[in-house]
């Protein structure tokens, strides 16, 4: 019998979704974007959140290719 594992959760993908999530609130809090956004111009204020937005899921991608690579890598090393 052929057990489902699509639903089962890697300790790396956890790791990873914490450090990106970590990461991401640390920039947000570093950069004070609160502030940014409170002084900006109404007009501008979508295109900014959109922005950080899409630099943040970039940020996070990076990231978890970072984590994929090391995993490849590892795994190569270990076959050898």
């Amino acid at each position: 019998m052929k057990q489902d594992n699509s639903r089962k959760r890697e300790p790396w993908r956890i790791v990873v979704f914490l450090l990106a999530v970590a990461c991401i609130v640390f920039l947000w809090v570093k950069k004070d974007i609160a502030s940014i956004y409170a002084t900006a111009p109404a007009e501008q204020i979508l295109p900014m959140i959109l922005t950080t937005l899409a630099v943040s899921l970039l940020k996070v991608a990076v990231i978890a290719l970072a984590v994929l690579l090391v995993k490849w890598i590892i795994g190569k090393c270990k076959k050898k």
